[in-house]
């Protein structure tokens, strides 16, 4: 059985393709359930980000299994396969696992050090194993992942100062605007990422105004940031007392919309307004941006702001890749085991049919033996026979990296057969 992931990240897809392909957590159990009914499929985990959707997937066929976790995707998104083709990426076998090594430890995320996405892998496993949509493979690499997320957090500093989308949207507003006394911000979300970004700001902005807005109760991020609460319905009349419009919510669609904003210009008194949409998929209309005065930033416009220089922190990275290379080698070397010795036990219970073979063949010989004598045989023979699959398993280590050691065991599987009558 192999690990295969199949995905797009920022890297491979903008904003605007990865908020099609998002799986929000209220149809994460409805697209767990659907993709395992694939036949190539014997367990899976969604991972859905506002920077990545990866399907984890263990598989025996990884050609068949590909194929048909795109066309899973397609199907669940009603997107095209031909829409799919030049974005997602497919990784498999050690190059998966060690993926996810490494998006769980932040190497791979935009934020270098960000620590959402071990949390969000984390989220994303025990969502897949409530929903018994794990195998003992996928159970043993999430719980490796996670452990290694852990590590490099708590043994490297690569965390340390990191920059996250919520710092990232106060540094946009601290760019246009160069007063920061008496900024008044509405906030349309009350989850972690609006916390964040709502803390932010009261930090770097002096009688910084906090409004917020919610579907549901957000009195309680209100009181921790000395904010005011005003009902979701009065949020667009809300854009006119407030220079920066943020919105973090889990909404489907656009829920501050062109229209809106431009039956409100004279209210708007053509004062700058900023718009910075931390939300996949995108919550506010980027059609706003052609509106005097109104400027629109997606997810992706507020990450292409990160500091490029990463020098200050390689000697962290390659601490936390020294961790994942250790902790790697640990897990491949449970796997090769998991695939590698069902495998020897097969091939010494066809060293018990040929020691029977060979003692029937010589019965005659065998039955001048008193039974002191036939038992002390009978036990050189398996000693035997045991040293034989130490010898193997002593030499596939020796000689082979874990693929290949793999690579061999399945040869040597299809290549011993038990009908041996000579």
């Amino acid at each position: 059985m192999h690990l295969l992931v199949v995905g797009i990240n920022f890297k491979s897809a903008d904003v605007s393709i990865r908020e099609k392909l998002h799986f929000s957590n209220e149809v994460n159990t409805k697209a767990l359930n659907m993709l395992n009914t694939y036949q190539s499929i014997n367990g899976c985990v969604i991972l859905s980000t506002c920077n990545r959707v990866e399907i984890y997937a263990a598989v025996n066929n990884v050609e068949t299994a590909s194929y048909e976790i795109i066309d899973f995707i397609s199907t669940f998104h009603s997107i095209p396969v031909a829409s799919l083709t030049p974005v997602i990426y497919k990784k498999n076998c050690r190059e998966a696992v060690v993926h996810l090594f490494k998006v769980t430890s932040s190497l791979d995320s935009m934020v270098l050090g960000e620590y959402q996405i071990q949390g969000q892998v984390r989220d994303a496993y025990f969502k897949a194993k409530d929903s018994q949509s794990t195998n003992s493979m996928l159970n043993k690499v999430f719980q490796t992942a996670i452990q290694i997320g852990k590590k490099v957090r708590s043994e490297t500093h690569i965390g340390d100062g990191s920059v996250s989308v919520a710092t990232l949207a106060v540094d946009v507003v601290k760019h246009i605007f160069t007063d920061r006394r008496n900024l008044n911000v509405l906030l349309i979300g009350a989850g972690k990422i609006s916390k964040l970004t709502a803390e932010c700001f009261k930090k770097e902005f002096e009688n910084c105004n906090i409004t917020i807005t919610n579907r549901s109760d957000a009195s309680i991020l209100a009181d921790s940031v000395e904010g005011k609460v005003i009902e979701y319905s009065q949020r667009i009349a809300a854009i006119a007392n407030n220079d920066v419009i943020i919105a973090s919510t889990s909404a489907p669609n656009y829920i501050v919309c062109r229209h809106e904003i431009s039956m409100m210009q004279e209210a708007l008194k053509g004062k700058t307004r900023i718009f910075i949409d931390l939300s996949i998929p995108r919550n506010i209309d980027p059609e706003i941006n052609k509106i005097e005065n109104c400027f629109v930033y997606s997810i992706d416009d507020i990450n292409k702001l990160i500091d490029s220089n990463l020098d200050k922190r390689n000697l962290e990275v390659n601490e936390a890749e020294k961790i994942i290379e250790n902790i790697s080698e640990d897990y491949f070397e449970w796997y090769s085991k998991q695939f590698i010795m069902p495998t020897m036990m097969e091939i010494k219970k066809g060293l018990v049919v040929l020691k029977q073979n060979t003692l029937d063949l010589h019965e005659t010989f065998i039955n001048k033996l008193d039974d002191m004598q036939k038992e002390n045989l009978h036990i050189l023979l398996d000693a035997y026979s045991d040293k034989i699959i130490k010898v193997i398993m002593v030499n596939l280590r020796k000689a082979s990296t874990k693929e290949e050691m793999i690579s061999i065991t399945n040869t040597l599987k299809n290549s011993f057969t038990l009908d041996i009558n000579e």
